[in-house]
């Protein structure tokens, strides 16, 4: 990636290019022209007025430092540590490398609200990149609201870029394009970026992205992020999330808004707040599979959102659910309705499965342990296909609306339904596997048996109903 030294090499290479880049046409154009120089320093350039050095030819991070060579813009403090306090900006078409082998750049320590921000192709190998207060010698903390101005990472219609084995932390505030890691979007989308074995925490958003496609986040690290750890948003489709770490966040993965074609496997979730793994906004055609999520307040929750598949996930330790299909009183960004929830189990939670105002979700094969409340939670008139299931004295509940929810459960042998709640009332999560054989000696009535293989078995449950089923 230096720059090229001998002035015969470099016009042929201008030359050739030239006619290359006339016979490809590109999808989007900035305000950035490549200029091939023999020196760096006629395409490396500082913008005092914008406080921005700007790379307009393929370059290295040690071009960068030999071009401006002036400590008040980047400085060299030793032990292969840089301070930049400037914005640094790598042009459209043009490749820019920063690695802790080819450059000596182990730590970029980023001074006030200064970005790097990049329209071309970046490589990033081996480098910690946090903010910096020169003022404290500290990282910048930032508060609840993300309003006091960071360093960040911006990538605006990038293609092409590789994050690997690197570290970024305590970047990001509120305003779009700066919030941390940040695949702003806007006139065209960034694509093709892998990011691989990197740390990412203490940021304001981990991974923002609208309209991103082809993007790989793989075996890497992602906690105690303030908004969102991962956060795929707006449009951003053909992406694989798999084999991260994501603890001690709100969320570990979030997608929002029109985002399809995501893939969310073999990650470790964790210590999250509120949601292990959430689908959000008419997000659709994806995949959560082989996923470990523990400790959360809900582990998947799908929320306006259709034509998804979550099987073979491992869900423990949930306060709330371990799965969670829901809709909003007044849904206006899609309906979470023909998703395919199959060989999950659910461990040490409050309630397996819940429904909330959803309705034409198949939910089969789910392996349950240690449920607290009930296997099965329906509200606001919700509707749940219940296919293929072998029922350990599984308690299938209504929340206590007049309007109630309905029941099916097709293709699962026969079945012995008991009106009412299990003999344990209220709390059956441990003592549960002990109660097979007594079970309804303080029911109501005896159950009936049911052939789902024949017709399936339908009940409307209403009013906090309840039915204890077994196999």
């Amino acid at each position: 990636m230096s720059i090229l030294s001998k002035n015969s090499i470099t016009g042929a290479t201008a030359i050739l290019l030239f006619i290359i880049t006339g016979l490809i046409p590109y999808e989007h154009h900035h305000h950035h022209h490549l200029r091939f120089t023999a020196e760096g320093g006629e395409c490396i350039d500082y913008e005092a007025s914008e406080n921005t050095i700007t790379i307009e030819c393929n370059a290295s991070f040690l071009d960068v430092v030999q071009t401006i060579n002036d400590p008040d813009i980047l400085e060299n403090v030793g032990d292969s540590e840089y301070i930049l306090n400037a914005n640094l900006e790598v042009a459209d078409d043009v490749s820019f490398a920063m690695t802790s082998n080819q450059d000596g750049l182990q730590y970029l320590k980023i001074i006030g609200a200064n970005g790097i921000i990049v329209y071309g192709k970046i490589l990033i190998n081996g480098v910690k990149i946090t903010s910096w207060d020169i003022s404290d010698e500290d990282v910048i903390q930032q508060n609840i609201n993300g309003t006091i101005g960071r360093g960040y990472v911006q990538f605006a219609a990038s293609e092409g870029a590789e994050i690997i084995n690197s570290e970024f932390g305590y970047l990001g505030y509120v305003e779009p394009g700066r919030r941390g890691f940040d695949l702003l979007g806007g006139g065209a989308p960034s694509h093709d970026m892998v990011i691989r074995g990197s740390k990412f925490h203490d940021m304001w958003i981990a991974f923002y992205s609208r309209g991103a496609y082809n993007i790989t986040v793989d075996g890497n690290e992602y906690y105690n992020n303030i908004k969102y750890a991962l956060d795929p948003h707006t449009g951003t489709h053909d992406m694989n999330i798999t084999n991260n770490w994501l603890h001690y966040n709100p969320i570990g993965a979030i997608c929002s808004d029109r985002c399809h074609n995501i893939l969310i496997e073999g990650n470790l979730v964790e210590h999250n707040a509120d949601h292990g793994i959430y689908f959000s906004r008419n997000m659709h055609d994806s995949i959560v599979r082989n996923n470990n999520v523990y400790n959360t307040t809900s582990g998947i929750t799908v929320s306006e959102s259709p034509n998804n598949q979550i099987y073979n996930n491992t869900i423990e330790g949930a306060i709330s659910q371990g799965i969670r299909l829901f809709n909003p009183d007044i849904p206006d960004d899609g309906l979470t309705q023909d998703n395919f929830v199959y060989n999950n189990s659910i461990i040490d939670s409050e309630n397996g499965i819940s429904a909330t105002r959803s309705h034409d979700n198949i939910v089969g094969n789910t392996t349950f342990s240690d449920i607290e409340s009930s296997e099965y939670r329906l509200s606001g008139n919700s509707s749940m296909m219940i296919r293929g299931q072998y029922f350990d004295s599984a308690l299938i509940s209504d929340d206590g609306s007049e309007i109630g929810s309905q029941i099916e459960i097709a293709s699962s042998g026969i079945i012995d339904v008991i009106e009412g709640t299990r003999s344990d009332g209220e709390d059956g999560g441990d003592e549960e596997e002990d109660e097979d054989d007594d079970e309804g000696d303080e029911d109501e009535g005896e159950g009936e048996l049911y052939n789902t293989y024949n017709e399936p078995y339908r009940k409307r449950l209403s009013d906090g109903d309840s039915i204890t089923v077994s196999s």
